[in-house]
């Protein structure tokens, strides 16, 4: 033992955080290490040397006991990694100690204390000191107690209640266990834990030193301030402001007068919601009532200033780090004041207070969410809709999107179907492998598929996956949710560097890899998806009733859940199935109610305490039958259901099919009624249990729910319907040549001649039905760049892009470089400026893109320097033209005085638009490209390059993040896992040094971890527009459409 220096590690030596190597003995460390040795006990004192001022430092002092008739001494601490000779050398300025005892079967002890704090022991009492500490920990692990039939989850009971203890240090819930050993703030996840181990003396101290933190006495005095030190890019701290001023609930407990950066409102009111609903303690529902009052004044006012029931969102879930919504209507948060309306209604009544207010607030929230943010044709929730500009919806949801829409009960049984299928099938899945792993069908996901990366935006997080994962069970898709479920705890428990850990980071994620032991808001979100969901245990005793809902996997016979709130078990023997509940422990009689997946589709009986039950059919279940039946109050329940008939099937349907083809499927049950909430389906009609109709859906993958009877069951199936083209292609964009591939996915032989880029290049095709041909096409019919590739079938054309930049350009090639002076507006190096970007912007309080244009409101001062000297020396060089390695030119001034961009934008300082006069005809246009943007913006048009002829047609090059507009100051990064982009990597030209390159991140030496990856000087993009080479051109185009976005053309060249 050695090398202790007083040091503290910035994030308390945790994992992948502070070094590696932060705890390892170090031989610079051990001087100044003072040992005292006593027979079988020993003295280091340290911090003598951390400082050249030492006597403004404290020693510091640990001791310590080993058995007796152990041989103490020190050594040479030089020695540390040479064990053998370690432990023959002597004393040195740089010492050791090492102790030698040898080991028998006996048992034998050491210890360590704090000599300030704690009196000396004596070996013979450390057996004594021991067991106590093996009964202290055995009680504390013993809150959650299970048992499955899987031995990976039988230790989730000792594990999530050991972690619980671990972050929990009066009066609030901490951070982590190690790292962020620090006060929660009110609304992270880890207060749930409270309730659903049944600590409620944990619980209500909690809550009451956060409501004790409540702003009482400050009201509105002041408007929506944003911080102008930070750029606006959040709420000025300033005690009256409508964000700081009566309502808000501060940081620390049992204080007023802490402010925050976080709405932790929202989610410590829903913690507290559940409090309620997990102990009916109206008494104290009464008592905090005008605290609940204050905060949905408060939420209300701030982020919903209009009134349309549709939220901001301000920094008020885990991933809140980077997420900034510019006062959009944002899904989460809405669904959030959703939930707590709904049962401050439920309450209210209760106590006898007027429940209208919250009641239309419900109702406005539910109304406006179905009109405004499910997309109907797709199926699922966006994740924001903007409050201003153009007003585009945002489609591509992050996961938490979907969890808390779901756990928030905004769904009905097919929304939440419908949303969870986004995820199966637009959201990365990653494999979780391990050697020796035999079980390999478990996964984790990604919290979102946006780009480029910036910390808490897209990572694969223990938290998340098991938010998600409850969402599934809350769904009723139990099979995939525990798939789901056990990837997470496989990842962080089993696989990752600790056994038991609960993760912040999967080992899987990208950015930040396996990260911090122990973490607050995934112990918690662990223990809602294990009890809440795995168990199914949803109470409501505020209205006295306790919902038993089992989500086990169908091949399970046994489980069994207690902790110190109930405790149940179940088994299964053939037809037979057993549950034995004691819910007594919740303190309060409750009505039980049973929701039991059908494993067969008829029942003989169910028995409750011995007496025949009746029962009934769930609605609207969907993939499955469930029923439900009332098991009344009673202090135990001992329930047997026995099954009959024939075992249900609960396999998915899923078919691939063409869109416009007719469709028919054969359904294996006697069905009923069509629910097409898609329009997948012109003309849908069930007959003789055969579905048909004309597929008109969006393409992707869509749902078609019919309602069937089997045996004695009813319920829905769904069936999942995969929309393609008729006619699909596949290209190799990494080859020297033009290949592709055509797929035919419709059911009868597509025949016709093959285009390229105009030119027909193949008569009387023929690919057959579910078939596919291979083509391979070299210069000068192929294009480097965008190709167009169409096949005319009669009445019938398909129309392909396919971008390929490793094709090279015919020598002979005639460009026409277009004269832009005219037309820029500014130097490219002048795109970031702070206080450059003031209008427009939202009128109240919101987390935005800070004024130089750039960045994030937790990281507000940053601020890219964009360097446009070398791309000018060439130019100069080069009469004014950059030649781009492919011999492709623009024209660009090369003198530094002179504008190189024309920038288009929605913030006033550039115009919306710009228009180029061109004449005479080109088969191609290429553009350089410069624009701000980022992962706010992910997967939406941010703006357009069009092109018209005289003829009043156009051509449209539609702009996208990431798949071809990327931030001028960044790199995109592409592993094929959770982060990914359509179209292949474009070319790109380093402003600083003029270099051309398709940069993939390992080129630049570049990868992510907190941050994106940053371009020193930043890049240009080129990119490419075919065109009709007949035609005579009008005029060119560049608009911005997306907020806060700017978009530049720095050159623009024809090619004849």
């Amino acid at each position: 033992m050695g090398g202790a220096n007083n040091q503290k590690f910035g994030r308390e030596g945790d994992l992948n955080s502070d070094p590696a190597d932060c705890f390892f003995i170090k031989a610079n460390n051990c001087s100044g290490n003072i040992y005292q040795i006593n027979q079988n006990k020993f003295t280091i004192q340290y911090g003598h040397h951390t400082s050249n001022r030492a006597s403004q430092h404290k020693v510091m002092s640990i001791a310590g006991t080993f058995p007796i008739g152990t041989d103490i001494k020190e050594v040479d601490g030089n020695l540390i990694d040479q064990l053998d000779e370690l432990i023959t050398s002597r004393k040195s300025n740089k010492p050791v100690i090492i102790a030698k005892y040898p080991v028998s079967t006996i048992p034998f002890y050491i210890e360590l204390h704090n000599p300030k704090s704690h009196s000396e022991f004596q070996y013979n009492d450390l057996s004594n000191v021991f067991n106590k500490g093996v009964e202290f920990r055995t009680q504390i692990a013993s809150r959650i107690k299970i048992k499955t039939p899987d031995p990976f989850l039988n230790t989730l009971g000792g594990t999530f209640s050991g972690a619980e203890d671990a972050v929990w240090q009066s009066p609030s819930y901490l951070h982590g266990a190690i790292c962020f050993r620090e006060l929660l703030l009110s609304g992270w996840r880890g207060a749930y834990l409270a309730d659903l181990m049944g600590l409620e003396d944990r619980a209500k101290t909690h809550f009451n030193g956060y409501l004790n933190s409540q702003v009482i006495d400050v009201p509105v005095t002041l408007p929506h301030l944003q911080d102008t030190a930070l750029n606006l890019a959040r709420s000025a701290k300033i005690w009256g402001t409508p964000m700081y001023s009566n309502g808000y609930i501060g940081r620390v407990p049992n204080r007023r007068d802490v402010m925050h950066h976080y709405d932790m409102n929202l989610v410590f009111i829903d913690q507290l919601l559940w409090h309620l609903k997990w102990t009916g303690d109206l008494d104290y529902a009464r008592e905090i009532y005008p605290a609940l009052q204050r905060h949905f004044t408060w939420e209300k006012k701030l982020f919903d200033p209009d009134n349309d029931g549709l939220y901001d969102a301000y920094a008020c879930i885990w991933a809140s780090d980077a997420l900034q919504y510019n006062g959009g209507k944002v899904t989460h948060s809405t669904a959030y004041n959703y939930r707590a309306n709904k049962i401050m209604a439920e309450i209210s009544e209760k106590l006898g207070k007027d429940p209208s207010i919250y009641k239309k607030e419900a109702e406005l929230i539910l109304s406006a969410i179905n009109k405004e943010l499910w997309i109907k044709d797709k199926g699922w929730w966006a994740e924001f809709k903007d409050n201003m500009g153009n007003r585009i919806r945002h489609d591509n949801a992050a996961i938490w999107t979907i969890y808390h829409a779901i756990d928030s009960d905004i769904h009905d049984p097919f929304k939440a179907y419908q949303a969870t299928r986004y995820i199966d099938t637009e959201i990365p899945h990653i494999p979780v492998m391990g050697k020796g792993l035999k079980d390999t069908a478990n996964y984790v996901i990604s919290t979102t598929n946006w780009q480029p990366y910036m910390w808490s935006i897209n990572n694969v997080a223990f938290g998340e996956i098991s938010h998600t994962a409850l969402a599934y069970w809350q769904t009723g898709r139990y099979e995939e949710a525990f798939k789901m479920f056990k990837g997470a705890v496989l990842d962080a428990m089993y696989l990752g560097s600790g056994p038991g850990n609960v993760t912040q980071l999967s080992f899987y994620d990208a950015a930040r890899r396996e990260t911090y032991r122990d973490f607050a808001d995934g112990i918690a979100t662990g223990v809602r998806a294990l009890v809440q969901g795995m168990y199914g245990i949803m109470p409501d005793l505020i209205n006295n009733r306790l919902t038993i809902r089992p989500g086990f996997p169908d091949d399970w016979n046994f489980a069994e859940i207690e902790t110190q709130n109930m405790a149940y078990t179940f088994e299964r023997k053939g037809n037979i199935e057993r549950y034995s509940i004691t819910p007594n422990l919740l303190k309060k009689d409750v009505s039980l109610s049973m929701e039991i997946k059908a494993i067969r589709n008829k029942i003989k009986s169910i028995k409750v305490n011995g007496k025949d039950t009746p029962y009934t059919l769930l609605t609207t279940t969907i993939l499955s039958p469930e029923i439900k039946f009332e098991a009344g109050i009673a202090d135990k329940y001992d329930i047997t259901i026995e099954w009959d008939g024939e075992k249900i099937n609960r396999d998915m349907i899923s078919v691939n099919v063409a869109n416009g083809s007719q469709f028919r499927l054969n359904i294996p049950y006697k069905s009923g009624k069509i629910y097409d909430p898609q329009n997948v389906l012109r003309h849908a009609n069930l007959k003789n249990d055969i579905l048909t109709g004309t597929i008109t859906a969006q393409n992707g993958h869509r749902t078609v729910f019919v309602n069937i009877t089997n045996g004695n069951m009813n319920y829905w199936l769904p069936i999942d319907i995969n929309v393609n083209n008729p006619l699909d292609i596949v290209c190799d964009s990494e080859s020297s040549s033009l290949i592709f591939t055509l797929k035919n996915n419709m059911d009868k032989v597509i025949k016709g001649d093959l285009y390229i880029n105009g030119k027909k290049v193949n008569e009387n095709i023929n690919i057959e039905a579910h078939g596919k041909n291979n083509y391979e096409f070299d210069i000068p019919i192929a294009s480097s760049g965008t190709n167009r590739i169409k096949v005319k079938s009669g009445k019938d054309t398909y129309s392909f892009r396919a971008i390929n930049w490793n094709i090279s350009v015919p020598e002979k090639s005639v460009y026409k470089t277009v004269d832009m002076k005219k037309i820029f507006n500014d130097k490219v190096s002048n795109i970031f400026a702070y206080g450059k970007y003031m209008f427009p912007r939202w009128k109240y309080t919101t987390l935005q893109v800070p004024t130089q244009g750039m960045g994030q409101w937790c990281h507000p001062q940053s601020i890219s320097v964009i360097d446009d000297r070398g791309i000018r020396n060439k130019a100069s060089r080069n009469n004014n033209r950059f030649i781009m390695p492919q011999g492709i030119p623009f024209s660009t001034p090369g003198e530094k005085e002179y504008n190189n961009i024309a920038f288009t934008t929605l913030w006033d300082n550039y115009p919306t638009s710009i228009n180029i006069p061109l004449n005479g005809k080109a088969s191609k246009a290429y553009f350089l490209i410069a624009a701000s943007t980022y992962y706010m913006q992910s997967h939406i048009v941010n703006g357009e390059i069009k092109i018209e002829y005289t003829d009043g047609q156009k051509e449209v090059l539609k702009l996208i993040l990431p798949d071809n507009l990327i931030p001028l100051d960044q790199d995109i990064f592409v592993d094929g896992y959770a982060f990914n982009t359509k179209d292949p990597r474009p070319w790109r030209v380093r402003l600083k040094t003029g270099d051309v390159s398709k940069y993939h991140a390992g080129e630049l030496g570049k990868t992510i971890s907190n941050n994106p990856i940053s371009i020193d000087g930043g890049m240009a993009t080129m990119l490419d527009l075919p065109l009709n080479p007949v035609k005579e051109l009008k005029s060119l185009s560049l608009e911005t459409t997306a907020n806060e976005v700017v978009i530049g053309l720095m050159g623009v060249t024809l090619v004849k």
